[in-house]
């Protein structure tokens, strides 16, 4: 490494220190480019190109120096990571087994081997490597919440929430372990306890949706539909794509009598993600609601069959969305829908839906009373001075 070399790579990891990962980044490229051939240069450069999320740079230095040197071990970690991220994760799962045969305790391995694992819902296997970093990083926030994740996904939910609550206690604020516990309570019904963390993790994470979804059920779980929607609706404002998001719109909108946002979100989620069962669970469930059974059933059988959404089904949804809209109020039923078959029946069979909102559904009907928690979130909703603090990002309109 030459004497300008050195400054620049000194320079960069004083910066990287400093958590600067993008003038980092400036200065390894000017490092490595003065010294070309320096492994270590390469792989802190590769390093920072990963941070920043340059993946394909990152993945082609990471090759060439595990394809130079076979024995560098960070390296080959590093490649797994990066396999990681692009959602390549035979190759990842290839890297980290090749680190692990090496190096056993690599806790950059141990934890990427248990991510992928997860991954791909190999769960059980996954509690092997997660157990053996927690042995390995006892003190650790991001050990336990891996280890809890392991815990939850094989129904071991006591535990799960233990080690959960470990990390935030030695770390408050860790994103990782407020929503995951936040899913694992969902699952037992703690909707108050649920809306308390994930207001947390919207307050130290406000450009992820994750936590106004995970609000958004717990409101659902409560009977506070507006609210929840509300939640959901913000969620979907930073991920515009997210086909789970339109579904739990529907699915919302629906108990609400909304029938025109039910239909509408229910079809931009199917048109986002064709290959899914949830948003032509929720097309049938919006369909029934409104007595079409038999366009109702022709989704289930799309369902069942794979084919997707019958053309002259997609075309009757298109025009309810536009007749109900026109006028607030539902079109009747049709001649040409099948009177053999009660809509009940159709609309008890096209209502389940697979996501977490579906299983809290039994909350609606069992609200608990109002919580401290659940009036921090009316007290956002309904301020009348000014935007909210940013936690759900908008002003109710609905409100006086």
């Amino acid at each position: 490494m030459t004497a300008a070399a050195r400054k620049a790579f000194d320079e960069a990891v004083a910066l990287e220190t400093a958590g600067q990962v993008d003038k980092a980044l400036v200065s390894y490229l000017k490092a490595q480019e003065l010294s070309p051939d320096d492994t270590e240069i390469a792989y802190r450069t590769a390093s920072a190109l990963l941070q920043n999320g340059y993946l394909d740079e990152a993945l082609s230095q990471l090759r060439r120096i595990v394809f130079a040197e076979p024995d560098n071990l960070n390296a080959r970690a590093s490649l797994g990571n990066c396999h990681l991220l692009m959602n390549d994760y035979a190759n990842a799962e290839q890297c980290f087994a090749e680190v692990l045969a090496n190096a056993p305790e690599s806790r950059n391995a141990l934890y990427g081997l248990a991510s992928v694992l997860l991954k791909e819902d190999r769960s059980l296997e996954a509690v092997g490597p997660a157990r053996q970093l927690l042995d390995l990083l006892p003190d650790s926030a991001a050990a336990l919440s891996l280890f809890a994740e392991t815990q939850s996904r094989t129904d071991q939910m006591a535990a799960a929430i233990a080690a959960y609550r470990k990390a935030l206690k030695l770390d408050p604020d860790y994103g990782p372990a407020l929503t995951g516990l936040c899913q694992t309570l969902l699952l037992r019904k703690r909707f108050d306890e649920v809306i308390e963390l994930a207001l947390r993790a919207c307050e130290n994470a406000p450009a992820d949706p994750v936590p106004l979804e995970l609000l958004s059920d717990a409101l659902q779980g409560k009977g506070h539909l507006d609210d929840a929607v509300e939640a959901a609706e913000a969620a979907l404002k930073l991920n515009p794509r997210s086909a789970t998001s339109h579904v739990r719109l529907s699915t919302l909108s629906r108990k609400r009598a909304d029938h025109t946002a039910a239909l509408r979100h229910a079809l931009a989620a199917h048109d986002l993600d064709m290959g899914a069962r949830e948003p032509l669970n929720a097309l049938g469930a919006a369909l029934a609601a409104l007595k079409y059974p038999g366009q109702a059933r022709s989704v289930l059988t799309c369902l069942v069959a794979g084919s997707g959404l019958d053309s002259d089904v997609r075309q009757l949804v298109k025009e309810l969305i536009q007749d109900i809209g026109k006028d607030g109020v539902v079109v009747p039923k049709p001649v040409q829908d099948l009177s053999n078959a009660p809509s009940g029946e159709a609309q008890t069979t096209l209502s389940t839906e697979s996501d977490i909102s579906g299983q809290i559904e039994a909350g609606d009907r069992n609200s608990s009373p109002q919580s401290p928690a659940l009036d921090r979130v009316d007290a956002l909703l309904t301020a009348d001075d000014n935007q909210l603090p940013n936690v759900l990002g908008l002003r109710r309109q609905d409100r006086t």
